[in-house]
């Protein structure tokens, strides 16, 4: 514990000590604090929530709450954020006879999946403009129990480029930038750009964004006050994003080894990444693993057709298209350079690419097993993962004055990180989740 939060808990503990007992919604007492800022632990501490917001960190005496949950033994983190998702049911098309009902129920036992895992925020990285906004908003208006949804809608992307399909943004010069308003219209928290120049798995080859016109375009979206983010295969188009004024990397660069200089020039730049290393690894280790779809998160989260259909039917079209052979060369690239970057100093925000909250989990695991210390990984998968959103004042740590998502874990994530998946509480907006009244197979 640093000296700034030894006299930070102090100034707290005075505070409260010199005011009447008016009762907080929330107080967590006798805890240990993880606070998402990658200070050391704090032991025996409360926590305290009013509305929606952290009202008051302590020590000694803690006030009354109307909800006082006992923390002896137990560990507090941030709320976990997913920057890259996919929130499953808008990329692809209604399957023929699902009616609309249906697909809303598996939509949001889907959102369900992700509090359940102790994720209270998502970034969905691409998806359909009319189903993603709607949603998002559902979830602002309190209509629907979901993590914080943040979007970006379609992807943006040049004209026969990768991506460039239904509900893109599709860009051929300078001519075109006036498409780009339609899309800021619906106000995207983020705007991702494709700039992959291999297209699918390598082939066939496919245009991309010069500079000078990804300049304008991203020029365009800040001039709306919107951040960027961009999907980049190596690092010689991370460099041209960069240089065009992008504000984050939606993935690592995955298809060669980086070299020192870039490390070192993106880290200079504060250049936010998601590590996105859930993507590549289940689909590369799915052929070998088709069990990894049955750890506990996964059976308590997803149906049992869900996940015979991920090892059978999913599992065979990704081993016989190639992918999961084109994603296994890549998984020790992305890991390396994952590395080399966490060891330059950048800044690394989880990402899972995935659709379903245990992905999240998955991700914390590969992290650690990229050589990261588990300290640093819930860092990432907190105040990393707001930083990349541009929302780190709000979101990402227990501190007061910042939104009261928090997750209360039954293990020390310090000496496992699997023991965050062992969630005793998950609370959001100062709110505590009814873990058991979740749509989900778990419940049912």
């Amino acid at each position: 514990m640093t000296l700034r939060h030894i006299a930070y808990l102090w100034v707290t503990v005075g505070f409260l000590t010199a005011m009447p007992s008016y009762g907080q919604d929330i107080v967590i007492k006798h805890v240990t604090l993880l606070d998402g800022t990658g200070s050391a632990p704090f032991v025996d501490v409360w926590v305290a929530t009013e509305g929606d917001r952290i009202q008051a960190i302590g020590t000694g005496a803690a006030p009354s709450g109307k909800v006082e949950i006992n923390g002896s033994g137990k560990f507090l983190i941030p709320g976990l954020i997913d920057a890259h998702v996919h929130v499953g049911g808008g990329r692809l098309r209604v399957a023929e006879g699902t009616d609309a009902e249906a697909r809303h129920t598996a939509v949001v036992s889907s959102l369900h999946g992700y509090l359940y895992s102790g994720v209270t925020t998502v970034f969905d990285s691409g998806n359909l403009a009319d189903f993603i906004f709607p949603l998002r908003q559902q979830e602002r208006d309190n209509e629907i129990q979901s993590p914080r949804i943040y979007a970006t809608g379609g992807v943006v992307t040049s004209l026969g480029g990768y991506g460039s399909g239904p509900g893109a943004t599709v860009i051929g010069g300078e001519n075109d930038l006036v498409v780009l308003d339609q899309h800021l219209d619906h106000q995207p928290d983020m705007v991702k750009i494709l700039l992959d120049p291999q297209g699918r798995r390598g082939t066939p080859e496919a245009p991309i964004f010069t500079q000078d016109l990804l300049t304008k375009v991203v020029q365009r979206i800040h001039a709306r006050g919107i951040r960027t983010t961009v999907h980049i295969p190596t690092e010689a188009e991370a460099r041209l994003a960069i240089e065009s004024g992008i504000d984050a990397l939606a993935h690592l660069p995955a298809r060669s080894d980086m070299s020192d200089e870039f490390v070192g020039y993106a880290t200079a730049r504060g250049i936010p990444m998601a590590t996105t290393l859930a993507v590549f690894s289940n689909i590369a280790r799915v052929a070998d693993n088709p069990e990894m779809f049955d750890a506990p998160l996964y059976q308590a989260t997803l149906t049992t057709a869900d996940r015979v259909k991920r090892k059978t039917t999913e599992r065979q079209r990704y081993m016989s298209s190639g992918m999961s052979s084109f994603f296994s060369g890549m998984l020790p690239a992305m890991q390396r350079n994952l590395y080399s970057l966490y060891q330059g100093g950048a800044i690394l925000a989880l990402g899972t690419d995935r659709s379903v909250g245990p992905a999240t989990h998955q991700e914390l695991r590969l992290l650690v097993d990229s050589g990261l210390p588990e300290a640093d990984v819930i860092r990432i998968a907190t105040l990393n993962a707001a930083a990349y959103l541009g929302l780190d004042s709000d979101l990402g740590s227990i501190e007061v004055g910042k939104l009261a998502d928090m997750v209360l874990l039954s293990a020390d994530p310090l000496e496992d990180i699997d023991n965050a998946q062992l969630i005793s509480a998950v609370v959001k907006g100062g709110k505590v989740i009814d873990r058991q009244a979740l749509q989900l197979p778990v419940n049912q």
